[in-house]
């Protein structure tokens, strides 16, 4: 099967501290994370499944599973 090289800009959701917080410390920016990888449509309903490497048999290694929601852009390279 034929698989799409990918770029997946999505927002995470992220510690806002590791310790005490006060709310005036807030931070209105999202946490964007940029994941480039093999595109494998169908994989996971509501979700942009991406998978790091691809090996010469098909299998796949670290797959990601982003849910659409937080996804901001899919660009294919």
């Amino acid at each position: 099967m034929q698989r799409s090289r990918v770029l997946v800009v999505w927002h995470d959701a992220h510690a806002v501290s590791d310790g005490w917080w006060g709310v005036d410390e807030s931070d209105d920016e999202p946490c964007r994370i940029e994941t480039i990888g093999w595109l494998i449509p169908d994989a996971k309903a509501d979700h942009v499944v991406v998978a790091q490497s691809l090996a010469a048999d098909g299998d796949l290694y670290h797959v990601f599973a982003v849910p659409v929601g937080m996804v901001v852009s899919v660009q294919i390279l």
